[in-house]
């Protein structure tokens, strides 16, 4: 029996729920190297919940990621490898389309001195 077949004698719909969604993007994004974490951000009107904006019309998926990368990166490399594992992660999992993967980078993730103090503090070791 071929996959066809099958199609024509099972009728019905699959859905990938908006939060199935997420959780893929959100943890094929953490993985790159030089992706620091995702970004609750608002640019304009747009509002980017848990650093993504997810929009499904006609099995078609367009993924905005806000992202902190590390200092230490190629912005552009890394936003370019997210697109591309994201495209890829949402099509082998769910089958859906991907019409766009836009990245905004919106901060650069900034490491702390150690214990360096603020002029003027009084604290000791």
């Amino acid at each position: 029996m071929t996959s066809e077949e099958i199609h024509e004698i099972i009728p019905g719909r699959i859905v990938v729920a908006p939060q199935v969604l997420r959780d893929i993007v959100r943890q094929t994004v953490i993985q790159i190297p030089g992706v620091a974490c995702l970004a609750t951000a608002r640019v304009g009107p747009w509002v980017f919940s848990e650093g993504m904006r997810l929009t499904v019309a006609d099995d078609r998926v367009r993924i905005d990621l806000a992202l902190v990368v590390r200092p230490e990166v190629r912005f552009r490399e890394v936003a370019r490898q997210v697109q591309e594992e994201v495209a890829r992660a949402i099509r082998d999992l769910t089958g859906l389309e991907v019409a766009a993967v836009n990245v905004l980078i919106v901060d650069v993730e900034v490491e702390e001195r150690g214990s360096s103090q603020a002029p003027g503090s009084s604290e000791r070791a």
